[in-house]
């Protein structure tokens, strides 16, 4: 008797841990299902001979499935268009999830940020680090879009600033789950021209202000007190006043040339010249003014040859001009300031340098900059409008040339810029 009720026990073991393992079998195929997004079949092994209500949850189940596929698929649909109409926009477009999940990302807003690239699927904070856009992000979803705002992003090359306008898509709103559109405008240009503007006026104004108070002053004291001045103070005041006019003139005529070459297009009249035999030309020129001052001229030249260069005689002399003036300033007396060229490639590099104080290595970049000055040795006392450099550079650059300045191992600052070359036969030598 005993053994029969082992072997029953045995049995109904049996038969409980057969069906154990496969409703084991048949849930983990259930979430392997929902995992995959595929649907189960009922007549699966697995489910043969289960209950009514196992087939209930599956036939559920692979509706769910089948739901969110076909939402998947709307949601490409989607997508897809809105991509096709706003990929190609040069504003940035962004669109986001209800939980800041990157949908969408277009080629310019890469462009401005190109951590974005791979984004999609990504949390939007993993790929802007901005806390004012993640407000108004909120701002959005609470209000609903339709707002706007200038927001700067701080980026690993600088800041970056967008002006940001939102909507909601309500076309999206399927299973509770908005989608919401961003415009990104990149302002970062506009605003550095906006800087340059204001500093510009302030600068400008300074500069004006200073000759214009002198004369000001000087020429209502000579009104006041004419008849009771003293002859020698009179002309004092008259030569100060003229002083400051020839400034102001000056000062006049650089803006005026600096605004023609920022807002004319270029109207050069170019003219093959042999370069080394033009700057022999003008060194003589240069010589004659720096030797009554006690300053020597050293002119290094090819040794012979022709170098051709094509460019505008009036315009390149200016540049010439306002170099050698920038050099005469911060030599020393009795100085020595060197004029040279030298071929580079297909190019020519011609340059001018003084043994003055040179220029601090963070300022070197900004010397072009208009009204720009550097401290210590070269500050206002030394003359000229801060626009030489400034009229230099866009004069080179209407030549597609490039210059740019270097300090002088030992002392001295050496101003370079080079043009394209016609032709060239050349042997290199200081004269």
């Amino acid at each position: 008797m005993s053994y029969f009720l082992l072997a029953v026990t045995a049995i109904v073991a049996g038969l409980y841990a057969s069906r154990y393992y496969k409703q084991k079998r048949a849930i983990r195929l259930l979430s392997e299902s929902l995992a995959t997004r595929t649907s189960i079949l009922t007549h699966s092994s697995e489910f043969r001979g289960t209950s009514r209500n196992w087939m209930e949850l599956i036939g559920e189940l692979n509706r769910l499935i089948a739901e969110i596929d076909r939402l998947d698929k709307q949601s490409s649909d989607r997508l897809r268009q809105i991509e096709t109409t706003l990929g190609n926009l040069q504003e940035g477009v962004l669109i986001i999830d209800r939980d800041n999940y990157i949908l969408l990302v277009n080629k310019a807003l890469q462009k401005d940020f190109p951590v974005l690239s791979d984004s999609v699927g990504k949390r939007v904070e993993s790929g802007l680090h901005s806390s004012e856009f993640l407000g108004f992000i909120r701002e959005v979803k609470r209000v609903g879009g339709g707002i706007g705002k200038e927001i700067v992003f701080s980026e690993p090359n600088g800041e970056v600033w967008m002006e940001v306008s939102a909507a909601r898509l309500e076309a999206a709103e399927e299973a509770k789950t908005p989608w919401y559109l961003f415009v990104l405008h990149n302002i970062t240009k506009l605003k550095v021209l906006e800087s340059m503007r204001k500093q510009f006026v302030a600068n400008a104004s300074h500069e004006l202000k200073t000759p214009v108070s002198v004369i000001k002053g000087y020429a209502e004291t000579l009104v006041a007190d004419h008849a009771n001045m003293e002859e020698e103070d009179r002309h004092r005041f008259l030569n100060v006043i003229h002083r400051h006019s020839e400034r102001l003139a000056l000062l006049i005529n650089d803006l005026l040339s600096l605004s023609r070459l920022e807002n004319e297009s270029p109207s050069l009249e170019l003219s093959a010249v042999d370069v080394a035999e033009w700057l022999r030309e003008m060194s003589l020129e240069y010589r004659q003014s720096l030797s009554s001052e006690g300053r020597e001229l050293i002119l290094k030249l090819p040794e012979q040859g022709v170098v051709l260069l094509r460019f505008d005689v009036l315009k390149i002399r200016q540049v010439l001009d306002n170099l050698i003036e920038n050099a005469k300033k911060y030599s020393p007396a009795e100085g020595k300031i060197g004029i040279g060229c030298v071929v580079v490639g297909d190019m020519i590099e011609i340059w001018v340098e003084d043994e003055g104080p040179g220029v601090p290595k963070g300022d070197v970049s900004r010397i072009f900059e208009r009204f720009y000055r550097v401290d210590k040795g070269r500050s206002r006392d030394t003359g000229g409008t801060g626009l030489g450099l400034s009229i230099v550079k866009h004069i080179i650059d209407w030549h597609n040339g490039r210059v740019w300045a270097e300090n002088v191992e030992g002392k001295g600052l050496r101003i370079s810029f080079r043009l394209p070359m016609t032709e060239r036969k050349v042997t290199a030598e200081a004269i």
